[in-house]
């Protein structure tokens, strides 16, 4: 695999995903939509197909709740000064920064990565190799998406369920916040073979995704964050794999 295509590949589609999400969200999931198309075209059917399918089931949820979950933003806003338009994508880019770094630096001193990262195996094209660290990494927003409808199925209906109701009204977020970002964590320890001693840094990750989501009112800083997790571990193993 070129690593330098591939992270060029990588850079412009993400630049377009951020694009398009400006316009609308809709218009941006159609585009991840079409992108895992070409996934399934390329690669295992059957990884894509589970992404294509659990995206369109995370979509369909997600604008049946959509009257009552957080609505995108329109700006951010920080003390008494209010963000938009680029500098909010500016602001959004650097949190996801940030975050990645958290992520990043306690993998190092854990020695695993603590959310992994899908292997995508692809033995066709030398297409398919290059477009591989965008497929791995833009399944990141995917991954978000199922967190954050998560979150929002739990912060709205979990105040029905008795007991657990009353917990859900005395600590607003927390609850739900930390039952998702569990959920997503062993999720990830199953799926990625990350070592089960990793859980609790695994939850904290998501945990942190969904704050930034609550806060800023929007996925774009969790997503740039999951990418650049997911894209720089795959363009890793492509150089491995060079090396050897």
């Amino acid at each position: 695999m070129p690593v330098i295509t591939a992270t060029i590949i990588l850079i412009i589609s993400v630049l377009v995903y951020i694009l398009l999400k400006q316009i609308h969200s809709l218009v941006a999931d159609f585009y991840l939509l079409v992108l895992f198309v070409f996934s399934y075209i390329l690669t295992q059917k059957s990884f894509s197909l589970f992404y294509i399918l659990l995206f369109l089931v995370v979509i369909v949820i997600d604008l049946g709740i959509s009257q009552f979950s957080i609505e995108p933003a329109k700006s951010i806003k920080i003390g008494s000064m209010s963000y938009k338009g680029f500098t909010m994508v500016i602001i959004s880019a650097v949190l996801g920064l940030v975050m990645y770094l958290i992520i990043s630096g306690i993998s190092i001193v854990k020695g695993g990565n603590i959310i992994g990262a899908p292997e995508l195996q692809i033995t066709t094209s030398g297409l398919a190799q290059n477009f591989r660290p965008t497929f791995v990494g833009m399944l990141g927003i995917i991954e978000n998406r199922f967190a954050f409808v998560g979150f929002e199925i739990l912060n709205i209906f979990g105040y029905l369920v008795p007991l657990i109701g009353i917990a859900f009204k005395l600590i607003p977020y927390l609850l739900p916040v930390v039952i998702t970002g569990l959920l997503m964590g062993i999720l990830h320890i199953t799926a990625y073979s990350v070592a089960a001693s990793l859980i609790l840094w695994a939850t904290f990750a998501f945990i942190i995704f969904i704050l930034s989501y609550i806060i800023t009112k929007d996925s774009l800083a969790a997503d740039i964050a999951h990418i650049l997790n997911n894209a720089l571990i795959d363009l890793k193993r492509g150089l491995a794999i060079v090396a050897a």
